[in-house]
């Protein structure tokens, strides 16, 4: 079955178009890694797909509804969270929300049920025993599988995650990359992945979308990160150099590769 499937789709703000004519297809349990410029559409698609956004022209399906006959089957990490750190809530309260707000139950009135899954899912983004740890006082990479955690606990169909490597450090990365692993092999989750750093998630990825306010190439990795499609995205200086059975894409803003094996 077909998660994403978008036909001549235009994505506009006040008339005027951030992204045009995108057509592709994305099967269940597939993961699109989707690479652009800053200001190229990715987080208007991913809005638009999620339901947050809804002036677009053209026809978007998420597992063949309208997107917003289909919320329930979709999970949202933004970039950046919106959670007041003032508030002094726990890494349990912050992944609760998960199961607490779609289902009417107020903060303060977590049933045991949602706490017991709360726990579960925090076991499986790797910080069981880190339940009453405040969230603000977590690493980047912790807060960031905290939300990970939290987007698991309405088990969504489709994920949807906006630069989630973005200000991590390399370990960092390494440990949300190996939870984005976890989520597409154990849970079989559809993911669309934005990204400026596509290395760590080449092991993720089945496909890879390249956008900059139209759809430049769609495909397998080894099929879209040439040098032709690079350059013509990020530019006459950005090159893809071949090392050791690796592709090594430079654009000047990140760097990017493949392994001879995909």
């Amino acid at each position: 079955m077909d998660a994403v499937r978008a036909e001549g789709l235009t994505i506009s703000y006040g008339g005027k178009s951030a992204l045009s004519d995108v057509t592709f297809t994305l099967e269940e349990g597939k993961t699109l890694l989707l690479l652009g410029p800053n200001g190229a559409g990715k987080t208007s698609l991913l809005k638009t797909i999620a339901c947050f956004h809804r002036e677009y022209r053209g026809k978007i399906e998420v597992f063949g509804r309208k997107p917003c006959n289909a919320r329930e089957l979709i999970g949202y990490v933004p970039q950046s969270h919106s959670l007041n750190e003032r508030v002094p809530l726990t890494a349990l309260e912050v992944v609760a929300m998960g199961g607490i707000y779609r289902r009417g139950f107020a903060h303060f009135r977590i049933p045991s049920k949602v706490i017991e899954k709360a726990k579960g899912v925090l076991n499986f983004v790797g910080l069981g025993g880190m339940e009453n740890r405040l969230f603000r006082e977590l690493s980047g990479g912790q807060k960031q599988r905290i939300l990970l955690a939290r987007a698991l606990m309405s088990d969504p169909k489709l994920l949807l995650l906006d630069e989630p490597l973005s200000a991590l450090d390399p370990s960092a990365r390494a440990e949300v990359a190996n939870v984005l692993s976890k989520i597409k092999n154990e849970k079989r989750v559809t993911m669309i992945i934005t990204t400026h750093d596509i290395n760590p998630l080449l092991g993720v990825g089945d496909l890879v979308m390249l956008i900059n306010k139209r759809l430049i190439a769609f495909g397998r990795p080894e099929a879209v990160l040439t040098d032709k499609v690079v350059k013509s995205v990020y530019g006459p200086l950005a090159r893809v150099i071949p090392v050791g059975g690796r592709v090594y894409c430079i654009t000047g803003d990140f760097h990017i590769h493949r392994g001879g094996h995909l």
